[in-house]
């Protein structure tokens, strides 16, 4: 009988999970026929028989996540009499528990028409009991983490084989007192079945509380694609913690400072009107263009990745003081004018300076800017404040020759770079959100309306 396993497809693959299966149980198996299709963290490929017979069971349902080298599916010279054509492929509400039984905490009793040998102390399947036990790679290593003896374990795989399932099984029984799950081969106990405690079936240990998720202005923790787990994963390897990356852009400033000055000469703001003032303004609206960067890295409630998407847009302004820097939030920057901005601004400097500033103004920024212009720093870069997935360094505007119209002129020209959180965002989504900034402060007059 030959084992079909989950491939190793990529050299960053760890687990996969079963797309599509394209044989079913009774199907005669040709070498080079597609079984099925496994998904990995960034492609869906197709899976090729490396042997010939009869696919006799399929041991992983669609949608289902295992480890690299876990076995998926048999294939024998024929379908033996214990497994017969006409069973269906085990789905996660017969080999597995209901999703909906596990998170409700409700043990049910696996299901199946096809017997299956008990492994217990004492010997089965005809075996002494000293006999090496029928259990996947897996199972054995959750057992000797566990401390748990092999021989003690109900197998529901295949003539008896100890799954991954049986062993986390019968650990959540030994821990909560209670006996082990029942399996096809055994009548459903009189006593009420021990609650299943949720776990991750990438955990080798007792379940463990994840660490809280990031408190958000608004919106819930979802889940994220495999693909931005797989980044995630590997972003957070190569540079521990918030790992960044940095994209720069050159902004013609002309406009927007023939605007400013526009502003300031009527008098139409309450007060001057600064670059900042402007900057921060063009941040907030390229959020709503660009929403994807106006979210938060946090996990869900089982541990795994996930993101909070705002719906606020609320820019934290980096502020130098005597002890150090602050940064008050203004809240909901997108929606307000720019003139109320300029006051708000010039209002928390002058508290900050002061020390007035109160705890709920330094708090909820969904995205910082920090501007160093006004001490001559042409480009800089930030860093990002969690749990916020972004950070705009502004640097100062300068008289450069510039090329327009075939002409060298003087330009007035700045640098902008974005530090935006890899776990969240990529590159291209990080580029059109400084596109989307540039274009506003060239055009600044879409920033009055």
């Amino acid at each position: 009988m030959a084992e079909i396993t989950m491939p190793r497809l990529s050299d960053t693959m760890s687990e996969g999970s079963v797309g599509r299966w394209l044989k079913q149980p009774g199907d005669q198996i040709e070498v080079g026929d597609i079984l099925c299709e496994i998904e990995t963290d960034k492609a869906t490929m197709e899976l090729e028989s490396f042997d010939k017979g009869v696919l006799q069971k399929i041991l992983i349902s669609e949608g289902q996540v295992v480890p690299i080298g876990e076995v998926i599916a048999l294939i024998g010279d024929s379908m033996t009499e214990d497994e017969p054509a006409s069973a269906p492929a085990p789905s996660l509400a017969s080999e597995k528990q209901p999703v909906e039984a596990v998170l409700a905490g409700v043990s049910t009793p696996a299901v199946s028409t096809a017997p299956t040998a008990v492994v217990a102390a004492g010997g089965a399947n005809g075996q002494a009991s000293s006999d090496r036990v029928k259990a996947s790679p897996l199972a054995r290593r959750l057992a000797e983490e566990y401390g748990i003896d092999l021989h003690q374990v109900t197998g529901a795989g295949p003539g008896g084989r100890i799954l991954k399932d049986d062993v986390e099984a019968f650990y959540r029984s030994r821990q909560t007192g209670g006996a082990p799950k029942p399996t096809p081969a055994q009548p459903p106990v009189a006593a009420p079945a021990a609650p299943i405690v949720p776990s991750s079936p990438a955990s080798a240990v007792a379940p463990v509380a994840s660490p809280p998720a990031p408190v958000a202005p608004a919106g819930e923790v979802e889940t994220v694609s495999r693909m931005r787990r797989a980044i995630a994963r590997t972003m957070s390897a190569a540079k521990p913690g918030t790992p960044h990356i940095y994209i720069t852009v050159e902004i013609d400033m002309s406009e927007t400072l023939r605007l400013r000055r526009q502003i300031n000469a009527s008098g139409a703001a309450p007060v001057k009107v600064s670059i900042n003032d402007l900057a921060v303004k063009a941040a907030a609206k390229a959020l709503r263009a660009v929403p994807a960067l106006n979210s938060s890295y946090a996990t869900t409630a089982d541990g795994q990745p996930g993101v909070i998407r705002h719906g606020r847009v609320n820019i934290g302004v980096a502020m130098a003081i005597d002890d150090g820097l602050v940064a008050p939030v203004v809240n909901d920057a997108a929606e307000k004018s720019l003139g109320t901005i300029a006051a708000e601004i010039s209002d928390l400097v002058g508290r900050a300076r002061g020390g007035k500033l109160k705890q709920n103004e330094l708090e909820g920024a969904t995205l910082q800017v920090s501007n160093l212009g006004m001490f001559d720093v042409v480009e800089f870069v930030s860093i990002i404040t969690p749990p916020q997935a972004g950070s705009l360094a502004i640097g100062a505007v300068r008289e450069i020759p510039v090329v327009r119209d075939g002409e060298i002129v003087v330009g007035e020209m700045m640098f902008a770079t974005i530090s935006a959180d890899h776990r969240v965002v990529d590159g291209a989504t990080a580029a059109r959100y400084l596109q989307e900034f540039k274009r506003l402060l060239e055009t600044p007059m879409s920033l009055l309306v």
